[in-house]
């Protein structure tokens, strides 16, 4: 391990039981559900949060209906959702809930948005989900039981196959995805680009880490709801991810840098004292 390397992604504890992974999927699906509906139909109203990300009612009731699943099925764990913040709790179990990661993209009729669900025990992350509807796909890992991809809509969660990051140990030339260049600082996007192919992504490029269609994903302007899912899926894949600067993702700065465990170290050190955003405002 190089000086630059963060330590390796750590999610300890005993294996997660199948039924509550199955619940987690079928939850993300149902969203998904919901938000197809709203793609191919009627385009939905939007407006601005505080923040200055999109906002829409279908936001809402995806959320809504992600928060109602949870209560039914584990009335006693805390929710976080991105738009009506965190409530309940007493078992010392959360969910984290992201229910349109990309609003902006279905709101342009773009199919780059996705689900995005995490569950979190005492032991730490514990699930991660994140299904992307139109492509028909869902990526989910669990504690102790790998990284897998389901494809279609109606695949049975026994179907999955697993998957893992590649092998590539090479930075230059290596295929990056990125996501919110716009608002990458110009130091950071030059020295990307001298090194490595670096193509426009989404907030779920991940997902093309832990499939080994890409060899890493850079993102910058993440929420927690964003991230929540990333800890177990990339552990269970075999790879690595922190921030930029090479703290937990859970507890940095909003910016991740995701692939095997020698192309992270390779792009912390390119990426070490460079500012990461020119100040922006991250598509959400």
């Amino acid at each position: 391990m190089d000086e630059h390397s963060a330590a390796p992604t750590v999610v300890g504890g005993p294996v997660v039981d199948e039924e509550l992974v199955e619940f987690a999927v079928a939850v993300a699906r149902d969203a998904g559900r919901t938000a197809s509906a709203a793609f191919f139909g009627t385009t939905p109203g939007r407006r601005r949060k505080a923040d200055g990300t999109e906002l829409t009612d279908v936001d809402l009731a995806v959320e809504e209906q992600v928060r109602a699943a949870i209560g039914r099925f584990a009335p006693d764990d805390a929710v976080l959702g991105e738009e009506a913040g965190e409530s309940g709790g007493g078992s010392g179990r959360r969910w984290v809930v992201d229910p349109i990661s990309g609003t902006g993209y279905l709101t342009r009729r773009m199919p780059l948005f996705a689900n995005l669900l995490a569950y979190e025990d005492e032991h730490g992350p514990a699930i991660g989900v994140i299904h992307m509807p139109v492509q028909r796909e869902t990526v989910f890992a669990a504690r102790g039981r790998g990284c897998r991809l389901l494809t279609g809509l109606d695949q049975p969660v026994a179907a999955a196959r697993r998957t893992r990051v590649g092998d590539r140990s090479q930075l230059d030339g290596a295929l990056v995805l990125g996501a919110n260049q716009h608002a990458w600082s110009e130091d950071l996007l030059t020295a990307l680009h001298r090194r490595v192919n670096l193509v426009g992504g989404i907030h779920h490029a991940v997902v093309h880490v832990v499939t080994g269609r890409v060899d890493a994903a850079v993102l910058v302007g993440q929420g927690y709801d964003d991230l929540a899912p990333l800890p177990v899926i990339l552990a269970e894949a075999g790879g690595r991810v922190s921030d930029l600067d090479g703290a937990p993702v859970l507890g940095g700065n909003g910016t991740v840098v995701a692939a095997n465990p020698r192309l992270h170290g390779q792009l912390r050190a390119l990426a070490d004292r460079r500012p990461a955003t020119r100040g922006g405002k991250a598509l959400r």
